[in-house]
């Protein structure tokens, strides 16, 4: 089986000051989150209202410690800055602001 040294094999041919510039994109991008866009802002709204009008199952990706982690549950409330999520072991405070993205639990529509 053939194994892939990704950049490595081809770091003999880049520059020094091509190397940095690499290593520094790759730390910005691991340290901020993705800014969303109008539309994705508007399709991330609607899914939430609507999971949370139906009390539907919903999937979210969220910013934390530098990294995105998901959370799965129902929506019990929502107000100006937080959600509250209750999972199944616990309930959840999520930051609206940190929400990357969101769908409904593939379960309803099957």
């Amino acid at each position: 089986m053939i194994q892939d040294r990704g950049n490595i094999k081809w770091a003999s041919m880049m520059l020094p000051e091509h190397l940095e510039l690499l290593r520094e994109y790759k730390q910005e991008s691991a340290e901020q989150p993705r800014e969303l866009t109008e539309w994705e802002l508007e399709e991330l709204q609607k899914t939430i209202d609507q999971a949370f009008n139906q009390q539907l199952d919903i999937k979210l990706e969220v910013w934390k410690d530098y990294k995105i982690t998901q959370c799965a549950g129902i929506i019990k409330s929502i107000n100006t800055n937080e959600l509250i999520l209750e999972t199944l072991l616990k309930t959840k405070s999520i930051p609206i602001q940190s929400i990357q993205s969101a769908q409904l639990d593939a379960d309803y529509y099957d």
